[in-house]
């Protein structure tokens, strides 16, 4: 089994109303379409079938089938110089197309570069009972290390699975895989999930999004997102490394959590790890594979004691985050809760125990250990997230006024008073 997650299930094959009959562009061929967005005239800002041809400096090249349905046609908008020339297309609307082409961040998306990518770094290569799969190559690699950094290929819109029927919506999957520059089509042909069905057919591009795609959100938009290469990475539920999606820069990286030797696998977690074994097993029936990493196949009684650590981790997080009463001992339980994460292989998470840790020392008026464990917490946690996610803000806070900071005391009942 080769490949990648989806953070939510895909409704793929849910029938939505049947709407108006679809749209075919004319001509029946690839256009290009002269802009008239506002800030950033090389993006069309709602070209229909109306539109002119294009002398602009980075068009987006449309292709010539739109489906309609309701108020929405949605259509394929290709980009072929975006992420050096590997190109991406979307599966949307023109006016979702204009909304993120005038985001103040807009021009980080051609200009970031995958610098993190070696080629010596990592190899593709059959893994036993997987198909293929990303190992390190001949070198150790070490923790918190960003070996990859990866562009998407090909994006489609939310909207597009709830809206469209399912043939529409392969028919539109089809053609924005199909207008991909060569090799970035055929490396989308290639992933995983079409095992069977015929390459390059509408049936196998639907499939393939149906068990690749990441969800993603750029603003306020969602979209399911296939990343050709971080696509090659298998799950475990002790993974050795995580990923980010930047939406400032369109780029999602791949992070080592542990250090990794040479000919070992690179891993990631494609559902809720902190979940018992068979409830993860199920989860993980999407992508119809039973997961065989060592956390899930050790011996009865071991695995007895994974899944009561995982619960114990699940229930000391809840007590924990009820911030309105006190607790027993909440410092001693928020070491065992990073212990807990460690013991479980869950060092990807670790900044959320932390957190909990910094929030539960300063909370019974010890500053300097709040102190260090939200140097921890930052210090992981930018690894693996953007600093707009809320816990950075408030371990940031916390460092610069512990006793100014709303958790302060809060568990002795004397809380920071203005």
């Amino acid at each position: 089994m080769l490949l990648t997650q989806v953070l939510v299930p895909l409704t793929l094959f849910g029938q939505s109303p049947l709407g108006p009959p679809p749209q075919t562009c004319p001509p029946n061929e690839v256009i290009n379409y002269i802009s008239t967005c506002p800030k950033h005239p090389h993006i069309i800002p709602a070209p229909g079938c109306t539109a002119k041809a294009s002398t602009i400096r980075l068009p987006w090249a449309v292709g010539s089938l739109c489906h309609r349905t309701g108020d929405k046609e949605y259509c394929v908008y290709m980009l072929p110089n975006f992420n050096d020339g590997k190109g991406i297309s979307l599966v949307t609307t023109s006016s979702v197309i204009c909304s993120v082409s005038t985001l103040p961040h807009h021009d980080k998306w051609w200009s970031t570069p995958n610098t993190a990518n070696t080629p010596d770094l990592l190899e593709v290569k059959p893994i036993e009972g997987k198909g293929l799969g990303v190992v390190a190559a001949n070198r150790t690699i070490r923790k918190n290390t960003r070996v990859m950094v990866d562009a998407p290929g090909l994006m489609i819109e939310h909207g597009a699975f709830t809206k469209l029927r399912t043939e529409m919506l392969a028919d539109l999957i089809h053609e924005a895989a199909s207008m991909l520059p060569y090799p970035s089509r055929e490396d989308f042909f290639a992933l995983s999930g079409a095992e069977g069905l015929l390459r390059n057919s509408k049936e196998s591009a639907l499939a393939i999004v149906g068990k690749n795609a990441f969800h993603t959100k750029i603003e306020d938009i969602e979209f399911h997102a296939v990343f050709l290469d971080v696509s090659r990475v298998n799950h475990a539920c002790s993974p050795n490394a995580a990923y980010h999606f930047d939406p400032l820069t369109m780029r999602k990286s791949l992070i080592t959590v542990r250090d990794i030797h040479p000919g070992e696998e690179l891993t990631i977690g494609y559902v809720d790890l902190t979940q018992p074994s068979q409830t993860r097993q199920a989860s993980l029936s999407h992508w119809n594979f039973t997961c065989s990493c060592p956390r899930c196949t050790q011996a009865s009684r071991r695995q007895k004691e994974s899944d009561d650590r995982t619960a114990q981790l699940v229930n000391i997080r809840n007590e924990l985050d009820q911030y309105d009463h006190g607790v027993e001992d909440g410092p001693g339980m928020a070491e065992l809760l990073t212990i807990l994460y460690e013991l479980e292989g869950l060092e990807a998470r670790l900044h959320e125990a932390y957190y909990r840790t910094a929030i539960e020392f300063n909370g019974i008026g010890n500053k300097w250990e709040a102190i260090k464990f939200a140097r921890l917490c930052l210090e992981r946690g930018l690894l693996l997230k953007d600093e707009t996610r809320p816990f950075v803000s408030e371990m940031k806070a916390l460092i610069e006024d512990a006793e100014g900071h709303w958790s302060w005391r809060f568990r002795l009942g004397v809380g920071h008073q203005d």
